[in-house]
């Protein structure tokens, strides 16, 4: 797989994330996940801007922009650290485990864990340094999306609503 190729691929994949977060959001009635889904859907939507920006780039002149020129496109936020998780004292109560919103945590962790690896092996295979660097920091975000996915998961499971954390209460515009 080329370069374009690989850029279509990623950009089509986070289209499909996008969808599947903003569709998600719109049912999900529990008001703290509707906005860790938003949030989770506005972070699919900056690494469409930014794969877009650099596709248009390779596909010109066989570059790649740094960071500083794909991030006047789009963003790609800093990893989630799990220092902002609740802590399991916050928790209180059991949810029903058939609940809608395990199985769209369950949906979306998989999705997640694949692109993951999907943008480590990207960098893997990409010579360009500015190319590997933001494939290797979508990786690292998208590992982000998914320890909170699971810690979102592990939560609700002992607990009466989901989490939210501050990233999520914060309007993107």
């Amino acid at each position: 797989m080329n370069e374009l190729e690989a850029l279509s691929l990623a950009i089509k994949r986070e289209r499909e994330a996008h969808r599947f977060y903003s569709e998600a959001a719109a049912k999900t009635a529990n008001t703290a996940g509707k906005k860790m889904l938003s949030w989770l859907a506005s972070e699919e939507e900056g690494h469409i801007k930014v794969l877009e920006s650099q596709w248009e780039k390779v596909s010109k002149d066989g570059s790649w922009l740094s960071e500083e020129g794909y991030c006047t496109y789009g963003d790609i936020s800093d990893p989630v650290e799990c220092t902002e998780f609740p802590s399991s004292v916050e928790a209180g109560g059991t949810i029903a485990e058939d609940a809608s919103e395990l199985a769209v945590l369950a949906k979306a962790f998989e999705a997640e864990k694949e692109a993951a690896s999907y943008y480590a092996d990207l960098a893997r295979n990409t010579k360009d340094p500015n190319g590997r660097a933001m494939f290797e920091k979508l990786s690292r975000v998208e590992q982000g999306h998914l320890d909170l996915l699971e810690e979102e998961a592990r939560y609700l499971k002992h607990a009466k609503d989901m989490f939210t954390i501050h990233r999520f209460s914060l309007s993107k515009e």
